[in-house]
């Protein structure tokens, strides 16, 4: 057993061809050009330092805070997000641990019987065997480095993914209750005009059974309150159409809010709201446009794998053995034999298949920054289109107000000038309609207001963590993780201790 330490000796010409080559390309972060603000103009509310969390503290509506509360632990996209999240980290370690040394034990033993002598004596042994084996591949080209550090960027990626979800599942809860609220004071309207259109139908039943109108007014004044009792069920199957909806965003059985959402409230609007910054903050708002450059940090690390799969291999199997001992009827010879040896493998002709799969990840590293530059667009277009209708929408909504005013007065004018024979039925319910209509108009424009207040945030990135790597297990990180984290100063995707990541290759 004493000679066995030796065999690090022995073995250290061996171990001297480590070498520190790391092949493949650096991880370089993507340049693109942004603009120093927005080209939509930015309201008043929106103007100041970057904004806030959580955002839908704006809406100042405790119901809204309470369904977003419940939407982060019970929506089923961002339950699964996270499922796909642990599932990333799984895989990563599993990818570090299959570059980490493998050690294995195991055992035999073998019964011998024999007769000895004339007298048919039985001689009988019983033998065991144990032995270690060792296996270790030599980073010599940093391929394995490259492939924990690409392993890890996807784990960080799919945690990026998983704000993403949390960030698109938050904005549909407060959509679809800003649409709810929007239809029930549809409904509520709706109820308030049909009552007042019944009393303008007993004014007009009183002058026609006294004389003063011809049948014609009543007949007209009928019409008028079935046409509000026809839009009646719509309304009502509207709201709980959407009050089923939001029980599906929070993981419940549609029909079982209907009690948490009555009685009814008004639109939620934006008491207050903070600044939107300037489009530079996205990159490290918004998890997504985060998300899509893991992916180039992923795709940098898988070229070098490529490319490290063009050089040889060193590998170091070894074995212990001991044995054999046991119970035998003689003396047992029990002896100890140890092993190391090296292997290089040198790919000679493969038929093109390593340079093959070098050229895929390359393209997958293209394919991989033109996503990247494609979701950076698309989050620029989202805060802009967003800006735009909330300007829009805040415009609209004050001639409306405006609008509702002047019908509610004109109105009111030619009832009183019915009554006293000013003013025939026509007028009435011409005037009737148009205060019908602004009201109708103004409160879908308090919805839409809220709707762009909603979409503006999301589209900022609201509602999300900031960037962190991805969690390790309870046994630390891997040592020879690439740091892939976005926004950094820097190359991401360096290596730190004894491996490199996408940021050492290539020198």
């Amino acid at each position: 057993m004493g000679g066995v330490p030796n065999l690090a000796l022995k073995a250290a010409p061996v171990l001297l061809l480590v070498g520190c080559t790391v092949v493949g390309p650096d991880y370089e972060p993507p340049e693109i050009a942004l603009p120093a603000g927005y080209v939509a103009p930015v309201p008043p509310l929106f103007q100041g330092g970057p904004a806030v969390e959580p955002w839908w503290i704006v809406f100042d509506d405790p119901i809204l805070t309470e369904l977003v509360g419940r939407g982060a632990q019970q929506n089923l996209d961002i339950r699964l997000a996270a499922s796909r999240v642990r599932e990333a980290r799984a895989v990563a370690e599993g990818v570090a641990g299959s570059t980490r040394p493998q050690v294995g034990v195991g055992a035999g033993g073998t019964f011998a019987s024999e007769l000895i002598g004339e007298d048919e004596d039985r001689g009988e042994s019983l033998l065991f065997d144990l032995f270690l084996d060792g296996f270790y591949e030599v980073d010599l080209f940093g391929g394995l480095a490259q492939s924990r550090a690409a392993a890890w960027a996807r784990a960080e990626q799919q945690e990026r993914l998983g704000a993403e979800a949390r960030r698109i599942s938050t904005a549909e809860i407060a959509r679809t209750y800003i649409q709810l609220r929007a239809a029930q004071r549809l409904l509520t309207l709706t109820e308030e005009l049909l009552d007042l259109q019944r009393r303008t139908l007993a004014l007009v039943r009183d002058r026609v059974d006294s004389g003063l109108a011809p049948g014609l007014d009543q007949v007209r004044a009928e019409a008028a309150v079935a046409s509000l009792e026809a839009d009646l069920g719509p309304l009502r199957s509207e709201a709980g159409r959407l009050r089923n909806a939001l029980a599906v965003l929070l993981a419940a059985p549609p029909g079982v809010l209907e009690a948490d959402l009555l009685p009814r409230a008004p639109i939620p609007v934006a008491e207050a709201g903070t600044g939107v910054g300037v489009p530079a903050d996205l990159l490290r708002r918004r998890p997504d446009v985060q998300a899509a450059e893991l992916g180039i940090v992923a795709s940098t690390a898988d070229v070098g794998v490529a490319t490290a799969d063009l050089y040889p291999r060193l590998t170091l199997p070894g074995s212990i053995g001991i044995g054999p001992f046991g119970v035998a009827p003689g003396d047992l010879t029990t002896s100890v034999l140890a092993s190391i040896s090296a292997l290089l493998d040198y790919p000679l002709y493969d038929g093109g298949q390593r340079r093959a799969a070098l050229n895929a990840a390359e393209e997958r590293l293209l394919q991989s920054g033109l996503l990247y530059r494609d979701t950076l667009l698309r989050a620029l277009e989202e805060v802009e289109s967003a800006l735009l209708a909330y300007a829009g929408t805040r415009d609209r909504l004050r001639a409306l107000r405006t609008a509702v005013d002047r019908n509610r007065t004109a109105y009111q004018q030619s009832q009183q000038l019915y009554r006293d024979g000013f003013a025939n039925f026509i007028d009435v319910l011409d005037s009737q309609r148009e205060l019908n209509s602004s009201l109708q108009q103004l409160a879908i424009a308090e919805q839409n207001l809220s709707l762009a207040v909603v979409d503006l945030y999301s589209a900022l990135g609201g509602s999300t963590p900031a960037p962190g790597t991805a969690r390790r297990s309870a046994a630390g990180p891997d040592p020879g993780m690439a740091s892939a984290a976005v926004g950094m100063s820097g190359k991401a995707g360096e290596a730190t201790g004894d491996a490199a990541g996408p940021g050492r290759a290539g020198r």
